[in-house]
C-alpha cells in the first residue's frame, strides 16, 4: 500500500508542505533541438520546464498541485500527461511531443522556496537539512556548510535565514 510522503513528526512543519509534480519524457528527437544544454523554465503558475537529455529526449514537467497523497497524485498522471504534451507541442512545434514515459513525484516546498536548515527545536544534538522545491539540490552545499558550522561551534552567518526559528 502506498503512503503519502511525510516528514518525521519530530521535525516542525513551519509552513512547509508537500507538492505533487508531473513529468513526461519523449522519444529521442531526430535532430538537435537547441545547440547547448539549456533549461527552459517558464515562470508561470503553474510553471513548466523543458530540458533535453544527452540522447536527445525532451524532459518536460510541471503542473504542480498541493497534493500530498501518492494515490491521488498518480491518478492524475494521464490527465497531466495530456496537458504537458499539449504545452510542449505549442512551445516547440517542430518536435514530436508524444511521451515515451510519464510519471509523477512529490517534493517538499516552503512558503519562500528556501530550505530549512539547522538545529531541530527541542532536540539536542539533532540537526536537519530539508531542501524544498527545485532549490533543494541547489542549496545542498550551503546546507552542509551551515550544519558543519553549527555542529563544530563555528557558526554560520546564514543560519538565521534558513533556520527553524525564522519567520515567514
Amino acid at each position: 500500500m502506498r503512503r503519502a510522503a511525510r516528514r518525521p513528526s519530530i521535525v516542525p512543519r513551519k509552513g512547509n508542505h508537500i507538492i505533487s509534480t508531473w513529468v513526461i519524457a519523449t522519444h529521442p528527437q531526430p535532430k538537435a533541438i537547441w545547440p547547448t544544454e539549456a533549461l527552459i523554465w517558464e515562470a508561470s503558475d503553474p510553471y513548466l520546464y523543458i530540458r533535453t537529455t544527452p540522447c536527445g529526449e525532451i524532459i518536460c514537467g510541471g503542473e504542480d498541485e498541493g497534493l500530498d497523497d501518492a494515490k491521488a497524485r498518480d491518478a492524475k498522471i494521464e490527465a497531466k500527461t495530456k496537458i504537458l504534451t499539449k504545452k510542449l507541442g505549442a512551445l516547440l512545434p517542430n518536435v514530436d511531443p508524444a511521451p515515451a514515459y510519464a510519471w509523477a513525484g512529490s517534493f517538499g516546498n516552503s512558503p519562500v522556496g528556501s530550505p530549512t536548515v539547522g538545529r531541530v527545536p527541542r532536540m539536542p544534538n539533532c540537526y536537519a537539512a530539508m531542501g524544498y522545491g527545485g532549490n533543494g539540490i541547489t542549496f545542498s552545499m550551503m546546507a552542509a556548510q551551515m550544519l558543519r558550522g553549527l555542529i563544530t561551534g563555528a557558526g554560520d552567518p546564514d543560519t538565521d535565514l534558513m533556520g527553524f526559528y525564522r519567520s515567514f
